[in-house]
């Protein structure tokens, strides 16, 4: 099995691209990159799972703030 990477920023495009996969018979998967900037980092399933684990960190009180900038450690310890 060989695997093609073929990013669209048209939608229009990527519909008629699928149409035409579906056609011919081809299967295939779709990813949608949730970085309005389209870094491909975002597209690793584990680093979006690590992201969401942090902000959910975040919300749940579960931080260490620095008082200091100046003196990071005598801040945070």
């Amino acid at each position: 099995m060989e695997r093609i990477t073929i990013e669209l920023r048209s939608k229009s495009k990527r519909e008629m691209l699928l149409k035409i996969l579906d056609a011919v018979g081809i299967p295939y998967s779709s990813a949608q990159n949730p970085s309005p900037s389209g870094d491909k980092w975002f597209l690793e399933s584990g680093n979006v799972e690590l992201l969401d684990k942090g902000i959910a960190d975040v919300e749940a009180g579960r931080v260490t703030r620095i008082k200091d900038v100046n003196n990071i450690w005598e801040s945070i310890l």
